[in-house]
């Protein structure tokens, strides 16, 4: 992971095995694993935009001012936009989800997926496209229901069966892309099916969340 090739991105030096083990200590926690690697490349990064990441140095205390634990249980802050919003993990080695939200109101529910893969919105420059309140629970588990399929659309629902690690045989995509509308799945949390979709871009298939 070569971060001085990307543009925009203010690096610090990397962070020490030592400096990441005082703060699994001090804040009595284990840092998701994109987290730690990207501390090991650059320990804190920011933009001129104001996107800041935070390094060993000023992770425990600012969980401490936003009250993380209280407000956001089960998760860490691990940044912020330099205008009261919040950057937050899930506490789980192997999340790589990044959501943000309102200091003023840090429920993870309410909050907006940014990414779902940490590593790689570094590498897109920590761009924020845009920032909407969800108008449902992004964490509840929604229906993902094929309405449409072009030629081609298979390659498509393969590509997203395995991005989403679904548990159908290919012959009953295949069958149900016959037979519309059809039901992918409806164990998907809603924003992240709702993420992978829109990075997935233009497909040859419609699907709707339900």
């Amino acid at each position: 992971m070569d971060l001085n090739s990307i543009r925009g991105l203010i690096l610090n030096p990397p962070a020490n095995v030592m400096e990441l083990e005082k703060v699994k200590l001090k804040m009595n926690t284990k840092l998701p694993t994109s987290y730690k690697e990207l501390l090991l490349k650059t320990n804190g990064v920011s933009t001129k935009e104001g996107i800041i990441l935070y390094g060993t140095q000023d992770l425990i205390e600012r969980n401490e001012t936003w009250e993380t634990e209280v407000y956001a249980p089960g998760f860490i802050s691990i940044g912020d936009d330099s205008g009261g919003r919040v950057i937050l993990m899930r506490k789980d080695l192997k999340n790589k989800e990044v959501l943000i939200a309102d200091s003023g109101d840090m429920t993870p529910e309410n909050a907006l997926l940014i990414s779902t893969d940490l590593i790689q919105w570094v590498k897109n420059g920590l761009t924020i496209v845009h920032y909407e309140k969800p108008e449902v629970n992004w964490l509840k588990n929604a229906k993902l229901v094929v309405v449409d399929t072009q030629d081609g659309a298979l390659k498509d629902l393969i590509k997203i069966k395995s991005i989403l690690a679904l548990d159908i045989a290919t012959s009953e995509l295949v069958k149900g892309a016959k037979n519309l509308p059809f039901v992918l799945t409806e164990e998907v949390p809603y924003g992240k099916a709702k993420k992978i979709i829109e990075e997935l871009g233009e497909l040859k298939v419609k699907i709707e969340l339900q």
